[in-house]
């Protein structure tokens, strides 16, 4: 079995050492073996496409406790995982967009007046 440096595993997978550091402490992404003496970290090959797969989950950002959920999933329950996580971050999103979408309107009046008007009609959009 082809083993690799945790520097070398670092930059094949895109993820920092102190990243994979922190993935072992989870028990997310363990070592194939750590040399009882020096406490260097080595990787197989075979390891790339689940450290891949944490890396592209972070980017999305899905948070750790999730993403151990998801490599612990076959590859049908991980896509479902992962859309319903998605599905989630794009409602919480449209939630947000709409909130900064009422206070780019009530910042940029300049007569406070119309508070009550904007009031509403952001009250009304989030009833929807």
């Amino acid at each position: 079995m082809e083993m690799l440096t945790i520097g070398a595993f670092a930059n094949a997978c895109r993820l920092s050492p102190k990243a994979l550091r922190l993935y072992d402490e989870l028990e997310l992404l363990r070592p194939a073996r750590v040399d009882p003496e020096t406490g260097y970290r080595y990787y197989a090959v075979a390891q790339l496409e689940q450290a891949r797969l944490v890396a592209w989950l972070r980017r999305i950002g899905m948070p750790l406790a999730r993403i151990r959920r998801v490599c612990a999933l076959d590859d049908a329950s991980a896509a479902q995982e992962i859309r319903a996580y998605w599905a989630r971050v794009e409602a919480e999103t449209a939630g947000r967009r709409e909130l900064v979408a009422f206070l780019v309107d009530h910042l940029s009046y300049t007569s406070r007046k119309d508070t009550t008007m904007l009031e509403l009609r952001y009250s009304a959009l989030s009833d929807t």
